[in-house]
């Protein structure tokens, strides 16, 4: 359990809220896919910790990410009109580059180009990896952006959507690392899943309720959800959590090279977007658990999650699908039953009033550790995988493995490499 205090300085990032603070300054934060930011298309509008952007994509392929407001008189700049070097203000024709210059300033009618190049102009930094546009939010220099495991050679064999979730970041993060409601929420996906892609021994063993076993990283945290098996031995889960945005999770076949990947990006205190992705070393589909939705998410990958209503509509819960044998009646995608019961906490959830239980283990590990993180920053330090750290950042892959009676998985993890 957190204390009030406690939970307003994981979950708040607005304004000089801490965590917010810490994100812009240590960390790389996704605002879209890269493939939803197409030359000449109008701007997208973007907002990320509780302030509004635009982004762009010029003629040569840079992403331009501005304060929404332009620099001359604080009109919108989503109503300006992208040309092939710049993004055009239409109210007195002020263009601006993606890298931050006023190209124009058709008001300014004496030594224009002079005046131009003196106006500052609130830009940042994008770096696009792993089929995802990241900015970097924090001054001084650019630092480096991290290793991810789905990024470099991935990016060819990967899926991604990305949806606007109506409730706290934190919420969604703590959902991608908590393994013990796969087997009950999930259970009828699980299902249709294992008898779909032949799972086999995983599919069933992902019924049984799992015993954590957690350990900080260099970039987090590393949690392993074991479940015991009736023949001896235990499939052994491992998700690994770089702190405090992304996630990457087994996704049941087991391939050493496969994964499940979740990126949170905090919008405001109250709502976060979702990417939810997944790769492979191979040539790969949309993952099964997009169920019905995978037309869709192929043509138009936006909003995938279902939200169809707030509480009076139970979020969209189909209660006919229930009594025809559907465990949540969120029959869309699975990633609709995360975002429902996410959503059903309330817009930010009040974690003082938890009773936590030994599945638990893993978010419990997982909010201690940003607490810790907070104060190191706080102390002048620098946080786990801050993007600002002296050596190269670089996350592990996630895995799964059957461990022997007697044998410990993470001795197995470190000989099978």
């Amino acid at each position: 359990m957190v204390t009030r205090q406690e939970n307003d300085k994981l979950a708040r990032v607005e304004g000089e809220a801490p965590m917010g603070q810490m994100m812009r300054e240590h960390y790389w934060l996704p605002f879209a896919l890269s493939s939803q930011l197409v030359a000449g298309e109008p701007p997208t509008p973007v907002r990320l910790l509780g302030e509004n952007f635009v982004a762009f994509r010029d003629s040569i392929g840079r992403v331009g990410f501005l304060d929404e407001l332009c620099p001359h008189r604080r009109a919108s700049l989503l109503l300006g009109r992208v040309e092939p070097d710049g993004l055009r203000c239409v109210y007195h024709g002020w263009k601006v580059s993606a890298c931050g210059d006023v190209l124009e300033a058709p008001t300014q009618a004496v030594r224009a180009e002079q005046f131009a190049s003196r106006v500052p102009v609130t830009h940042f930094p994008v770096a696009e990896s792993g089929g995802l546009a990241w900015v970097w939010l924090g001054h001084g220099t650019t630092p480096p952006f991290p290793d991810l495991p789905f990024s470099g050679g991935h990016e060819i064999n990967s899926f991604w959507c990305v949806s606007r979730v109506p409730c706290n970041w934190l919420q969604g993060v703590e959902g991608t690392i908590d393994s013990s409601h796969l087997g009950l929420l999930h259970q009828t996906w699980m299902g249709q899943s294992a008898k779909i892609e032949g799972y086999g021994n995983i599919g069933l063993a992902l019924e049984q309720p799992p015993l954590y076993e957690t350990e900080s990283s260099a970039c987090g945290m590393r949690a392993a959800a074991l479940r015991r098996q009736e023949a001896g031995g235990a499939y052994v889960r491992i998700t690994e959590y770089f702190i405090p945005l992304v996630t990457v999770v087994p996704v049941g076949r087991g391939q050493p090279d496969d994964g499940s990947m979740f990126v949170i990006s905090p919008v405001d205190d109250t709502h976060h977007l979702l990417f939810y992705g997944y790769f492979s070393d191979r040539p790969t589909r949309p993952p099964q658990e997009l169920g019905a939705a995978a037309p869709d998410y192929v043509a138009d990958p936006h909003d995938f999650t279902g939200m169809r209503g707030g509480r009076a509509e139970r979020w969209g819960q189909d209660r006919e699908l229930m009594k025809a044998g559907h465990w949540t009646g969120f029959g869309r995608t699975l990633l609709e039953e995360d975002a429902a019961v996410q959503v059903s906490m309330g817009p930010l959830v009040d974690r003082s009033q938890e009773h936590l239980s030994a599945s638990d283990a893993a978010v419990a590990h997982a909010r201690r550790i940003l607490l810790d993180a907070l104060s190191t920053v706080e102390s002048g330090g620098t946080p786990p995988g801050s993007a600002r750290s002296a050596s190269p950042v670089r996350m592990m892959n996630a895995r799964e493995i059957f461990v022997e009676d007697g044998e410990l998985w993470r001795d197995t993890v470190v000989a099978r490499g």
